[in-house]
């Protein structure tokens, strides 16, 4: 986004319809801490006390559309303008979305943390749908995750660890280490230049991933820790499903 364009946070799909936000719904978007929140608005609602009190509180309303071309499918909405600067968010910042319905909160996604969906394993056999995580992206090139690293894996419940060894380690010794402290070891490989780690089997299950889970992966030089994600950490209800 250029420098001087206006901030816009905009939400598509069709989880949104399910969730109440039809096409020509009236959005009450109001700011919170690092983040926003967006009402579907009772029809029955006074529209001039609405709209005096959602300024008030330095928000505004919006509607509801239709696929109007954002690709996404179902409904979208987007709250656009220097009135989201009051939320403390600024452009280009990664959001989280926590949802029920009637109500969606966005939260600013801070620190060295990436959002991990758990995906479903293409397969023709067994028919039962398995889960795996893949971690991918050139921010792994910056924290030591390049092509061709081994990496041990340590499988626990909710968490599972990536340590990246220096290429100039012996494997011998890596693999010794690994099975003394029961890891496993994987290799970063790569797609169109890009290095990636793909989780499948007993130690996606093992660790509890289940099929749409959301995992943080926080992140230093050397080391992934993937652990389930919390939604108090971002400031956010337990109750409610989760979306990035």
């Amino acid at each position: 986004m250029a420098a001087n364009s206006y901030p816009k946070i905009q939400l598509s799909g069709d989880w949104l319809t399910g969730m109440g936000f039809v096409p020509g719904s009236l959005v009450q978007a109001l700011p919170e801490p690092d983040g926003f929140v967006f009402n579907l608005v009772d029809e029955n609602v006074s529209y001039s006390h609405l709209f005096n009190s959602t300024k008030e509180h330095g928000g505004s309303l919006i509607r509801v559309f239709g696929d109007g071309g954002c690709g996404g499918g179902g409904a979208f909405f987007a709250a656009t303008g220097k009135y989201i600067y009051g939320s403390g968010l600024k452009i280009g910042n990664a959001l989280v979305a926590n949802y029920q319905h009637g109500c969606v909160r966005v939260r600013k996604v801070s620190g060295n943390v990436r959002l991990i969906p758990v995906a479903r394993l293409k397969q023709t056999y067994p028919a039962e749908p398995k889960p795996y995580v893949l971690l991918s992206g050139d921010w792994l090139n910056g924290i030591g995750f390049t092509p061709d690293t081994l990496v041990a894996m340590a499988a626990e419940p909710y968490r599972i660890t990536f340590t990246a060894y220096d290429k100039e380690i012996v494997y011998r010794d890596i693999a010794r280490s690994a099975r003394r402290n029961k890891m496993r070891l994987v290799q970063v490989s790569t797609k169109y230049g890009t290095p990636l780690i793909k989780v499948t089997g007993s130690a996606a299950e093992s660790s509890g991933f289940g099929l749409g889970d959301i995992f943080a992966a926080d992140y230093e030089h050397g080391i992934i820790k993937l652990q389930k994600f919390e939604p108090k950490r971002f400031g956010f209800p337990e109750a409610g499903g989760l979306g990035n």
